[in-house]
């Protein structure tokens, strides 16, 4: 950062940095952040397809018990309780390490990412701000907004992202350890899990972009009103402000009612979990009765298929802030 002043934000916001630029603030301290929260999200997500791996069994202790071999029964029993009690204590370190290091290290970096950046503005020279400055208060808003951006995704999305991966991959894994025939069946309706999650993301993500459009269309009347208040207030120009401003806010109302339309849809169509469940549960009533399947094994491999597939369909509708923290990281590195 020189004393030549970067590309103006309006040629700079088009472009979207590598994925690494996102981290370009973190020193050693914050890798170590990393590594451990990276652990502690993969822990995280894996500990689902374990509850169910665990589960199933149970299930089949229970449903296979006899009074005769009581003995085994309360063994088996007590065996997989105690496993299920490990796995809460390595639950809680790993949900421990998700949302503490990953939180820390998204503070410290945005913190020296925004003092970084006040001084390299500082060093700029005063032909800076004449010609790439339009006000005083756009480079306070850059480096709040860029930095919280950035800062909300190394807290909160990457994180998310790791976890529902990791469950995805660890339900399946787990659905294929246990019936590998259920699992082969069921391993194409993810499709269907995944696509509600997608539409969801898609169409919210371009209707929040026409509605900040609309809704800037609407600040610029109030702006310029606020700044000219005195030439209103002396051509008595209130009320046409006024409606003015409500036609601007219109066609936000109208993208709002769409969103919510949106999203009712896309939560709707989760119900087609339900459907996949019955499908497994009519081939699993069959592997149970003619190739020996246990019923806990098929309940959690069918658990194991729709938690995995809604996995997937969580984490894949954080790809889009990544995507816009690098773009945030771009402008902030220029």
């Amino acid at each position: 950062m020189g004393q030549k002043g970067p590309p103006s934000g309006r040629d700079s916001g088009k472009k979207v940095g590598s994925f690494r630029s996102i981290f370009m603030h973190a020193d050693g301290v914050d890798k170590c952040f990393m590594i451990l929260g990276l652990f502690g999200s993969l822990g995280d997500g894996f500990s689902t397809p374990l509850v169910l791996l665990i589960t199933s069994r149970l299930m089949n202790n229970i449903g296979g018990s006899s009074t005769s071999a009581q003995n085994a029964f309360l063994h088996n029993i007590n065996k997989n309780a105690v496993a299920l009690l490990y796995l809460a204590c390595g639950s809680f370190v790993c949900c421990f390490l998700e949302g503490y290091c990953w939180t820390r290290t998204g503070e410290r970096q945005a913190a020296r990412m925004r003092v970084r950046y006040l001084k390299a503005v500082l060093r700029q020279d005063v032909g800076y701000f004449d010609l790439h400055v339009t006000s005083t208060s756009e480079v306070i808003t850059s480096v709040s907004n860029d930095s919280l951006v950035i800062q909300d995704v190394l807290s909160e999305k990457l994180p998310n992202f790791l976890m529902n991966a990791s469950m995805f991959s660890g339900s399946y894994v787990a659905a294929f350890i246990m019936l590998w025939k259920l699992a082969i069946v069921g391993f194409p309706f993810v499709v269907l899990l995944i696509i509600p999650g997608l539409m969801y993301g898609r169409t919210l993500m371009g209707l929040a972009r026409q509605i900040r459009e609309e809704y800037n269309k609407a600040g610029s009347i109030a702006e310029q009103a606020i700044s000219s208040i005195r030439t209103v207030y002396a051509f008595v120009g209130e009320n046409k402000t006024i409606s003015e401003f409500s036609a601007a806010l219109q066609g936000s109302v109208k993208l709002g009612l769409n969103q919510g339309l949106a999203k009712g849809l896309a939560i709707g169509s989760n119900g087609v979990v339900f459907a996949i469940w019955s499908f497994m549960s009519y081939y699993g009533s069959r592997m149970v009765m003619y190739h020996g399947a246990r019923g806990g094994t098929v309940f959690a491999v069918g658990a194991s298929i729709a938690v995995g597939g809604l996995a997937l369909g969580a984490g894949l509708s954080n790809l889009k802030y990544f995507s816009e923290a690098s773009s945030a990281a771009e402008r902030i590195m220029e």
